[in-house]
């Protein structure tokens, strides 16, 4: 049995961070992660969202400066650029980095087998401390009918190959607002569906009484495909009731 003086389980941003300060604190330290060192942030959220958002978002600036052209958006370089930052869903650059830095990296599911034991990779391990840091999973609401199409979360929106002609977002949180900005101004129909009386409204209300005026398309697809599956990419919202909020021309 192999002994470590902490095992990390999971390792997206909070297990990173854990592991890059124990690392650095002289521990021996074990990594566990079943899919990519790096976590969601890096390959299905965050990183794509903002380099997605980007292009847009500059088009749209350019828009309304005096003396200033248009540019055009070209979707595949901005599609080529999101997978090299994604890393093209490849972490095999994290695994050597840490594997240099002195840590035991097991790419595999990992399951508590008792008091500071760990299971992983065939492997069981023994620590003084275990950090659990295994991140979250996109709500799936209770819609009927959701489990017989195809449902979307953040990582297909945010991996997406061709723009679809149509967008449906069930939730209207952050994820959501961004995405369903960046669909718009992609040149998709784009709808967010929110339980609650407003957008983010598990955020303070005065950030979420923006006015989305200029959300209109600025580019259309390059080959348009069928209409989407809805996104779901982040937990709905509790409240209620419903607010319909179409994001392809001005709302308010």
């Amino acid at each position: 049995m192999d002994r470590f003086d902490v095992i990390i389980i999971g390792m997206g941003c909070g297990g990173d961070t854990a592991a890059g300060r124990l690392l650095a604190a002289g521990r021996r330290v074990a990594v566990i992660e079943r899919e990519l060192i790096g976590g969601e942030c890096s390959y299905w959220a965050c990183i794509p969202s903002k380099t997605l958002l980007r292009g847009p978002e500059v088009r749209a600036e350019a828009g309304r400066a005096a003396g200033v052209a248009t540019p055009a958006l070209d979707w595949a370089g901005l599609r080529d650029y999101r997978d090299f930052m994604v890393r093209h869903l490849d972490d095999s650059a994290q695994v050597k980095g840490y594997e240099q830095a002195g840590a035991t990296v097991i790419k595999d599911a990992a399951r508590l087998a008792g008091p500071g034991q760990v299971e992983a990779g065939g492997q069981l391990l023994e620590a003084d401390h275990v950090v659990i840091a295994t991140g979250s999973e996109p709500l799936r609401p209770a819609v009927d009918g959701l489990d017989q199409v195809t449902v979307w979360t953040n990582r297909e929106a945010t991996n997406v190959h061709d723009i679809p002609s149509r967008v449906l977002l069930i939730g209207g949180s952050a994820v959501g607002v961004e995405l369903g900005e960046f669909y718009a101004r992609m040149g998709a129909q784009t709808t967010i569906v929110q339980r609650a009386d407003r957008l983010m409204d598990r955020e303070d209300p005065g950030s979420a009484n923006w006015r989305p005026r200029r959300w209109l398309p600025t580019a259309s697809p390059s080959t348009p495909a069928a209409p989407s599956p809805a996104p779901s990419p982040s937990p709905a919202a509790r409240s209620s009731p419903s607010t319909t909020v179409p994001m392809s021309r001005p709302t308010w």
